[in-house]
């Protein structure tokens, strides 16, 4: 397993050349794709893509909650986080996927589960419809975000992330550390790249 990891991660390391900068989404993005039709990733990796689509039923409903502006960004970080485990939600319903369980704890036998690489990916493309739809007053969509080389003591881990407009500070948006549906933590990005994790994390239990 550790061989499959170092070889799936090798291509990141080699060309993550800044701290914080993230993969590249050339590699897991149908350019044709839109927030009806797209493909999902999981089982690691992005090694499965299901295709699916949010409905204008759901998207309406999950997109309720940016119905008044925001009064700050504090609040809309707040929301796009509720709104990416809503789509979360709804998506593996729609799939009829298993619950995704936090840091993929149930991966080597279950390929409904997503690692981070999935996670980032499809958190980046979440925030990127949301922000296509013109909800974010405070914010845009930004591109992942890693940190972790091995050779600093960090295991590789990966995100997506929004910037802030006013400030141009980026917030981590990680979806990883939470159960699929769940909303997503909210990290600045310095304290994100420090190897953070939630109290509650799992890997913190090992």
């Amino acid at each position: 397993m550790k061989k499959i990891l170092l070889l799936i991660f090798l291509p990141l390391l080699l060309s993550a050349c800044t701290k914080g900068q993230g993969l590249s989404m050339r590699a897991y993005t149908d350019y044709h794709e839109t927030r009806q039709s797209f493909k999902l990733c999981h089982g690691y990796a992005c090694t499965q893509r299901t295709p699916t689509g949010i409905e204008d039923t759901a998207w309406r409903d999950i997109l309720s909650s940016f119905a008044k502006a925001a009064p700050t960004p504090e609040e809309e970080r707040l929301r796009i986080a509720k709104a990416v485990g809503q789509i979360e939600n709804h998506i593996n319903q729609k799939t009829g996927m298993r619950l995704d369980r936090a840091e993929a704890v149930a991966f080597e036998t279950d390929t409904h589960q997503m690692g981070c690489i999935d996670e980032a990916v499809n958190t980046s493309r979440y925030l990127r419809f949301l922000g296509e739809e013109g909800v974010f007053a405070f914010h845009k969509a930004y591109d992942p975000v890693h940190r972790g080389y091995f050779i600093d003591g960090m295991w590789p881990h990966n995100s997506g992330a929004v910037q802030e407009n006013e400030t141009s500070d980026i917030y981590v948006i990680d979806s990883y550390y939470q159960d699929s549906g769940h909303p997503a933590d909210i990290v600045a990005l310095d304290t994100w790249l420090d190897n953070w994790k939630p109290e509650e994390s799992l890997t913190k239990k090992e």
